[in-house]
């Protein structure tokens, strides 16, 4: 059997709908089009900038995993051994790469690295991007005006969105992705062009190379994608009047569902098989010594029961009427057999899902960000209440006053507007009050203490110190005016990663990045290195030098001798710095 790439031709306009004729939008003047576009991620974009800018240089507030994800495209360009496979493989590389590219300006703006700005930079763009993709779906939904800027601004001003549209994570890149597959996916529904399904597939793929959350988004948009396309294919046949095979019309329906999968399925054989190639792990974000599986070994796990209230907590402060949405959302698309709803819950949700699931089976921990997916599925959903696109306007006769016609969509638009703000701004104060509960915004409620509360507690002036205690480490070693690839670090470790993108001489460094370290770490002075920094083991218990040296922080180890101790302070541990005096080599033979 030879399966079509792609329907006929004569196939590509026909409906979602399984009763209806699908019109398209009135089209508007391209300024209109243009302005509102621009407003969409021109505003946002603005916000989250001054946001950002604000967590960087008053407050001082970096994300420890922000810095570490800038730092890794930072090692490609400005490490003792720059080159690409210094990205790394315990996280996926969109964001990193990213980051690299606005980093090539930093000898113009050295903020881009010490106060990672180059982070903040992109989640800033790629957030307002994500805000652009929601307002362009109901656009094409048609969507009232005053409901459409209710669900966008509940989108965009929501304190979880605001807050990871500036602080430099990879939040703002996975939304995005995630928005635009959804965008696309939803106009191929109505549609049925290849060009939108190609956009959505690639928006996915690259989602992957963002966040492994894309897998569980593809599990379930891939069948919805099939289902979509062999139903069009039953509905054209009849319509036609003439029959189409069912095996064609499943032909076509895999072929559909292979094109839509296909940049997901190469992303992440491409990744795996780098990184296989590199490091000899395909999977190093779980099976390395630092991804899940050995770090996550040491965190103290709650029971199931404990796991699922963290998650009812964690899902009712982001998205309260989620389960009531969900539910409308489903009857109101299999009445009027619509299945706008079905592609964000299963993009969007799918992605969800992986969390939820992931946190369940104790592989990620109990961060809020990782569900910070319900946000937009809640806003997208209440969106498809109010999809306009797959109707044909009711002709009016030519005697029906004006007037009884904009009464008509006033109405309309009030009643979308109400319902939105009822079902969505709960949503912005629950937020708040999750981000500010240290017992489920674990992360956020720690970072923006300093920022919200006017009497700092101890926790608030422990975060607060953090960035000086890192520039008096990176002033002090600066100060030893030592040699490049003096100093032997494991980059893994809370500070290291911020040290090395302040510190004026980051090739003063070897480490894990570097393609000579495993060299230099089992001899250090037959290449140049001499000395050994070290943070407390009970901080990372899994890093490389505590592996090949466990007695090092104790003793020394036998080859080297303590040269300088810096106290814990703030959220960076106790590090010591040793000076290696002789080979190890020779301390094991002399045992």
């Amino acid at each position: 059997m030879t399966v079509a790439l792609a329907p006929p031709r004569d196939l590509l306009d026909r409906p979602v709908s399984l009763r209806e004729e699908p019109v398209q939008p009135p089209k508007r003047s391209w300024d209109e089009g243009r302005l509102e576009g621009a407003v969409s991620f021109g505003l946002p974009f603005t916000v989250y900038l001054v946001a950002a800018v604000l967590l960087a240089f008053k407050y001082h507030s970096f994300p420890e995993d922000a810095v570490s994800r800038m730092a890794n495209g930072f090692y490609v360009l400005y490490s003792g051994d720059p080159h690409l496979a210094s990205i790394g493989f315990v996280w996926n590389p969109l964001q990193s790469v990213a980051d690299a590219v606005v980093l090539t300006f930093n000898h113009i703006w050295p903020a881009l690295a010490s106060h990672d700005m180059a982070g903040s930079l992109v989640s800033v763009a790629a957030m307002a991007g994500a805000v652009y993709q929601l307002d362009a779906s109901l656009r094409e939904w048609r969507c009232p005006v005053p409901a459409r800027v209710v669900l966008t601004l509940t989108f965009a001003l929501n304190p979880m969105i605001l807050y990871y549209g500036a602080n430099g994570m990879s939040e703002g890149l996975y939304l995005f992705t995630l928005m635009a597959s959804t965008r696309y996916l939803l106009r191929w529904t109505r549609q049925g062009d290849l060009h939108s399904l190609v956009y959505s597939a690639s928006a996915l793929g690259l989602c992957y190379l963002a966040r492994n959350e894309a897998v569980g988004a593809a599990f379930l948009a891939v069948p919805v994608v099939f289902a979509v396309s062999y139903v069009r294919e039953l509905r054209g046949s009849e319509d036609d009047d003439h029959s189409t095979g069912r095996r064609e019309r499943i032909g076509t329906a895999v072929a559909d569902a292979f094109i839509f999968g296909l940049p997901t399925i190469v992303a992440a054989v491409g990744w795996a098989t780098t990184s296989f190639v590199i490091t000899g792990q395909p999977f190093a974000q779980f099976t390395s010594i630092y991804g899940n599986s050995s770090q996550e070994s040491f965190l103290a796990h709650k029971n199931l029961h404990a796991r699922l209230t963290y998650e009812i907590h964690a899902l009712g402060g982001l998205a309260p009427t989620l389960i009531v949405v969900v539910v409308v959302a489903l009857v109101v698309g299999y009445r009027r057999r619509n299945v706008a709803s079905l592609v964000p819950l299963a993009v969007i949700g799918g992605a969800l899902l992986f969390d939820v699931g992931g946190y369940l089976t104790n592989t990620i921990e109990n961060f809020l960000r990782y569900f910070i997916t319900a946000i937009p599925l809640c806003v997208v959903l209440v969106g498809s209440l109010f999809d306009r696109s797959t109707h044909r306007p009711a002709r009016e006769p030519r005697t029906v006053r004006p007037f009884t016609k904009y009464w008509s969509t006033w109405t309309l638009g009030v009643a979308a507007t109400l319902l939105s703000a009822v079902l969505l701004l709960p949503s912005v104060f629950t937020t708040a009050e999750a981000m500010a509960n240290p017992a489920v915004g674990v992360q956020e409620s720690s970072l923006l203490g300093p920022v919200f509360h006017r009497h700092l507690s101890a926790g608030d002036r422990a975060v607060d110190a953090s960035y000086p205690d890192i520039q008096a480490i990176s002033a002090y070693l600066s100060g030893l005016k030592l040699p490049n690839g003096s100093v032997v670090v494991d980059n893994f470790t809370s500070c290291v990663p911020d040290v090395i993108t302040n510190i004026e001489q980051p090739k003063l460094f070897v480490i894990p990045n570097d393609r000579d370290f495993q060299r230099v770490l089992a001899d250090p002075l037959t290449f140049h290195a001499h000395y050994i920094l070290e943070a407390d083991p009970t901080s990372a218990p899994i890093t490389a030098v505590n592996i090949a040296y466990p007695t090092l922080w104790a003793s020394g180890a036998g080859f080297t001798k303590l040269f300088h101790q810096i106290a814990a302070k703030g959220d960076c541990p106790e590090f010591r710095l040793f000076r290696v005096f002789t080979h190890p080599s020779e301390v094991n033979t002399a045992r």
